[in-house]
């Protein structure tokens, strides 16, 4: 029992560090690096890597700081952490600061367009005079954002579409939890003008109609399985965790790593290509 309450309380750790976040992360990069068979640059991973996870620790740090009715156990952790973790969002902006400065210039210059839009996003958030809700916002620059390094996806518009709508199905799923925080924050959400019953439908209906449509597509139009495989399996994870996960926690956390299945194709073509 000890032991089975120990790995709870760290898997909640994990998550509440956002791990389980920059792990997504990496599995839709490896995807995609994979599938467009265009390799990343160690210093480019990193770059990416890095600013999500310092990204998230801030924001959470900021929302812990903020919350102001009875604190929730990411906010406890965070401000009985805060000083640690305030140390390594520093650190974190230090050596991005240095990989984009000295390694990933040019592409930073190459997508200032991307952090033009991006920052005026945040300070829409943030200053709550955003006129799109925030689970479009952060979809939207969630699937611009991890495509950016591959300069042929926007050459096909189904690519785009199957990711962003597993995207949007996921932080819909995610965002519900926070649906209290956001109402006391006034944040402009669909949670503040939908019914957690009517979302749900809709998420459930869009993550079926995802996976129909891939399987469509796998069958009439001779879509690669390896794709399928990545995007059909993240499609079922999120559609099972919505279905039968009830706890709010481990739903989050089991939401976040729906990319996980991201990381089948190139396992096996590891394993094909061994003698």
């Amino acid at each position: 029992m000890f032991r089975k309450r120990h790995i709870h309380r760290t898997i909640l750790v994990l998550s509440f560090v956002s791990l389980d976040v920059v792990l997504s992360v990496f599995a839709n990069l490896s995807f995609f690096s994979h599938y467009f068979q265009h390799s990343l640059r160690t210093s480019l991973l990193s770059l990416y890597l890095l600013s999500v996870w310092a990204l998230y620790l801030l924001d959470h740090l900021w929302d812990a700081k903020k919350e102001t009715g009875k604190k929730t156990l990411r906010s406890n952790f965070y401000l009985q952490n805060k000083v640690g973790i305030a140390s390594v969002i520093g650190i974190g902006i230090v050596v991005v600061s240095i990989l984009g400065i000295w390694y990933e210039w040019k592409f930073l210059f190459q997508n200032l367009p991307f952090l033009f839009a991006f920052g005026i996003g945040l300070v829409l958030v943030i200053q709550k005079i955003a006129i799109v809700p925030k689970e479009i916002l952060v979809s939207f620059f969630y699937t611009w954002g991890i495509l950016l390094p591959f300069p042929h996806w926007s050459e096909t518009d189904w690519i785009l579409f199957f990711f962003f709508l597993h995207v949007l199905c996921n932080v819909l799923l995610t965002y519900q939890i926070d649906r209290d925080w956001d109402k006391e924050q006034g944040t402009f959400t669909f949670n503040l003008w939908v019914s957690p019953r009517l979302l749900t439908s809709l998420v459930r209906i869009l993550l079926v109609l995802g996976l129909s449509s891939l399987l469509w597509l796998w069958r009439y139009q001779n879509l690669e399985i390896g794709f399928i495989l990545g995007m059909g399996l993240s499609y079922l994870w999120l559609l099972v965790t919505d279905l039968f996960c009830q706890n709010p926690n481990t739903k989050k956390i089991t939401s976040e790593l729906a990319y996980l299945p991201m990381f089948v194709p190139q396992i096996i073509f590891f394993f094909s290509a061994l003698p």
